[in-house]
């Protein structure tokens, strides 16, 4: 719990959106090598019980391709997600060439695209038009940054940009800071795991 806690301050400090900051919309946990929950801070109760289907989910899709230095983000309802906004990024801790359990932070990003600023549209039909939907993604990928591959997803929240006109997120410099937060968040309590 003590490094659950400590992961939510480090987000709190170094988030700049409203949500994450001053509302404390986000959540920080500890997982197992099979995803199952080990331990949390007392963050957003909904937000907890759906973390460990994502981290599961997110075990299965990469199998044994989840090397030192990745980490992964995701928000999409069919891996484990609750709504779109909240994005959760997930980080694999390796000893001796093998997982030995997860952290993730899971925040409530105020804008992430759709149909109307906030990304939670009550009219919308299909879940292109609530913004961003990211099903696996390797934000940082053995050490490295994606920043390109993080943009295109945030940007063009819909695969086939000719058939949907749907705005990307209105606020991405915001996103890009709170997704370095969350991954400080995951990464400041083991040295040997951080990102370049």
């Amino acid at each position: 719990m003590g490094i659950a806690e400590q992961m939510g301050r480090t987000l709190q400090r170094t988030s700049i959106s409203t949500n994450i900051k001053e509302r404390l919309d986000f959540s920080c946990a500890l997982f197992g090598p099979d995803g199952e929950l080990v331990a949390n801070a007392p963050h957003i109760p909904v937000h907890l019980g759906a973390m460990s289907n994502t981290v599961r989910w997110q075990l299965k899709y990469w199998g044994n391709n989840l090397n030192k230095g990745d980490v992964l983000v995701t928000n999409h309802p069919c891996a484990g997600g609750s709504h779109l906004p909240d994005i959760t990024v997930i980080t694999p801790v390796f000893d001796e060439g093998k997982v030995v359990f997860f952290v993730a932070s899971r925040g409530h990003h105020a804008e992430i695209g759709g149909i109307t600023p906030g990304s939670m549209p009550p009219l919308s039909k299909s879940i292109w038009e609530e913004g961003a939907a990211i099903k696996a993604f390797k934000r940082v990928e053995k050490g490295i940054f994606q920043e390109e591959g993080i943009v295109k997803l945030l940007q063009f929240p819909c695969s086939d940009e000719s058939a949907h006109k749907i705005p990307g997120t209105r606020r991405l410099q915001d996103n890009l800071s709170d997704l370095r937060a969350q991954v400080a968040a995951n990464q400041g309590n083991f040295p040997n795991q951080r990102a370049h």
